[in-house]
């Protein structure tokens, strides 16, 4: 039943006023057949005389009603609705002027329906063409039916409020429907400019999130560059660190020259970071190799102050300890006379000028 209506109020028209209005058109389209088809029983009781042209007029009626429903769902909604009014002002004024038993003073009121649904079903200057055929029916019928015009007292003072009756009700449906038209293109205009301000809020947010997705993938990648950064960075500063610890080994290398004798050549100035290397890689290889003689060249060190000295005298006392007899090679005279001035004690250390008499004294 529900698809069936569907179908039935589907209007073709891009236009809502028009699908709204052909709604209207084919519900009261129905309502005007069935109202003429469960008047027949009505009609053979009540105007046995003149039923069979009531039934041929009710017949052209539902023919032309379906007509008109045919046509609003083919889109032409002004069409149908013109039609629509056409007929059922023609059959009222039919049924009710060839109906003697009617008193036909009481048409107008009969024909103010088909200005109120002109209203509903049409724009509301169609009103106007409503209340002009309906004028120009009721003229006509009066006259046909041997009814004077405005002359004939009181029944033309009957025609003249009839007319006026039918004014006056065009006026006040124009003015109904020229306020409801406006009100409904002031809503729809609204609403479509709800509608574009949705759009172009969609629009931007849409351009909001293509813009946050952007610079997030940009901040994504800018971190991801960074962690690479930081991970090359930690890297390459393992690498100086291993580096640094290679050249502070080499810069105090200790090179075996016989099973049990060590020999420490020092190079260049000793400060408090080579002192530290010096005596850690004597100790480091005297426990790894378990050497019993360790000697010190320190030929290659142009300067010996109080500091060098003093890291010299502890490096012997803790080879000493690890059961390592140390020898001190090199002592050129110009460093023998800086540690007399000095006054270093070293008589409890053994001393060579050259490392190859050290050696000899050690076979």
């Amino acid at each position: 039943m529900q698809q069936l209506q569907s179908w039935l109020l589907h209007i073709p028209n891009t236009d809502e006023d028009n699908q709204r209005r052909g709604r209207v058109i084919i519900v009261l389209a129905l309502l005007m057949s069935g109202l003429a088809l469960s008047s027949i029983p009505l009609v053979f009781a009540l105007t046995p005389q003149s039923a069979l042209t009531i039934l041929l007029i009710n017949a052209t009626g539902v023919i032309i009603y379906t007509l008109v429903i045919a046509l609003c769902r083919t889109g032409w909604v002004q069409r149908g609705g013109l039609l629509f009014i056409i007929t059922i002002t023609s059959l009222t004024l039919t049924i009710l002027f060839l109906d003697d038993n009617l008193n036909r003073y009481s048409v107008p009121f009969f024909l103010i329906f088909t200005i109120l649904i002109t209203g509903m079903i049409l724009p509301p200057a169609w009103i106007w063409f409503a209340l002009i055929l309906n004028m120009t029916g009721l003229l006509t019928g009066w006259w046909t039916t041997g009814q004077l015009l405005f002359f004939k007292q009181p029944e033309g003072t009957l025609q003249i409020a009839a007319l006026f009756l039918q004014v006056g009700s065009a006026l006040f449906t124009f003015v109904g429907g020229s306020i409801t038209d406006a009100a409904l293109r002031e809503a729809r205009r609204l609403r479509e400019e709800a509608h574009q301000s949705a759009n172009q809020l969609a629009a931007l947010n849409a351009t909001l999130e293509a813009q946050v997705a952007q610079r997030t993938a940009a901040l994504q990648q800018a971190l991801s560059d960074l962690e690479q950064r930081a991970a090359e960075q930690a890297r390459l500063l393992a690498e100086n660190e291993q580096q640094r610890q290679v050249i502070r080994e080499l810069s105090v290398p200790v090179l075996p020259v016989r099973t049990t004798t060590l020999v420490m050549p020092l190079i260049g100035a000793l400060d408090t970071a080579r002192l530290a290397d010096m005596q850690r890689q004597a100790l480091t290889h005297i426990e790894r190799t378990g050497a019993r003689e360790f000697l010190i060249d320190v030929t290659g060190v142009p300067v010996i102050d109080t500091q060098v000295a003093k890291g010299v005298i502890q490096l012997v006392e803790a080879a000493r300890l690890m059961g390592a007899h140390v020898t001190l090679v090199g002592i050129r005279p110009e460093v023998a006379q800086t540690l007399v001035t000095l006054g270093i004690d070293l008589r409890g250390i053994r001393t060579f000028s050259t490392l190859q008499a050290a050696l000899k004294s050690n076979r």
